[in-house]
């Protein structure tokens, strides 16, 4: 099983290496070349940036790695719930019993 700290590290991993294959692009050139932006976004696996007046706006990404974003992020939301679960333990504890097992139930069995 993965720690937090190895599943921060691969989190981390993915964040960058998408961000370092980023092309920044005017919102107006999309307009203009969007069937060539996409091609590029598909095939180079190549996230792009859109701007408007030299500001981030919005970002296009291959269908592949938006769900590899999308599982890093359920993965973060997971270790952070995982997280606060364990710094209350004690609270959990004083919970009534049935509640007490639902969640030792949800913390502690795959």
């Amino acid at each position: 099983m993965m720690s937090f700290v190895d599943i921060d590290k691969c989190y981390n991993v993915c964040y960058n290496q998408l961000m370092l294959n980023t092309s920044i692009v005017p919102a107006r050139n999309l307009q203009k070349s969007y069937k060539s932006i996409i091609q590029d976004v598909k095939t180079k696996k190549r996230a792009v940036v859109l701007t408007t007046n030299n500001k981030p706006q919005a970002a296009l990404v291959s269908l592949e790695d938006l769900e590899e974003l999308k599982l890093a992020k359920t993965r973060r939301a997971a270790i952070e719930m995982l997280r606060l679960a364990t710094d209350n333990l004690e609270e959990l504890k004083s919970l009534p019993a049935d509640l007490r097992d639902k969640a030792n139930e949800i913390l502690y069995t795959k």
